[in-house]
């Protein structure tokens, strides 16, 4: 998505979540998942964590990542790159993808397994371009978990990506 927005002249400046609240992002609250310290991970909206669900040192995680065009472009042409993000991930198998909107929001989502640092991880992630007003994001929400815990934590990559809220209700 980068390679693409540079070639549009486009840059993507993050947004804190308190400015998200203008077009009406709401995440969802996960029982026994952590909020981190924004401090940790400063250009993040939101991060959360299950460290009690912790694999070999590697700690479930979902991560919501907002940011501001400064200007608009095609939403379809700028989804079509979010697959490749996952695609150059070290040893991706794709398990799923689809282009579904997401509450009438262009969107598109992705899930697979890849290796990283010695960990067979599960992750998925999905798109979504909000124009409000004049303004146009993207939001980007991704878990990650250990590929065993996949059956079991499954439900909090489900509910962060596809239970987050948009828009006004």
């Amino acid at each position: 998505m980068q390679s693409f927005l540079q070639q549009q002249g486009v840059e993507l400046v993050p947004v804190h979540l308190d400015e998200c609240s203008r077009f009406g992002l709401e995440l969802p609250t996960m029982p026994g998942w952590d909020v981190v310290p924004e401090h940790l991970f400063p250009h993040a909206t939101a991060v959360l964590c299950s460290p009690a669900d912790a694999v070999d040192g590697f700690v479930p995680n979902a991560l919501a990542l907002v940011g501001k065009l400064t200007r608009s472009v095609d939403p379809v042409s700028l989804l079509e790159c979010g697959f490749g993000d996952s695609w150059t991930l070290p040893g991706w198998v794709e398990v799923s993808r689809d282009r579904a909107s997401l509450r009438g929001l262009p969107s598109v989502a992705i899930a697979g397994r890849y290796d990283w640092d010695g960990h067979l991880l599960f992750a998925r992630t999905r798109y979504v371009v909000v124009h409000h007003i004049v303004d146009q994001y993207l939001v980007q929400l991704t878990v990650t978990l250990p590929d065993p815990s996949r059956t079991r934590l499954g439900w909090a990559a489900d509910e962060f990506v596809d239970e987050v809220r948009i828009g006004r209700r």
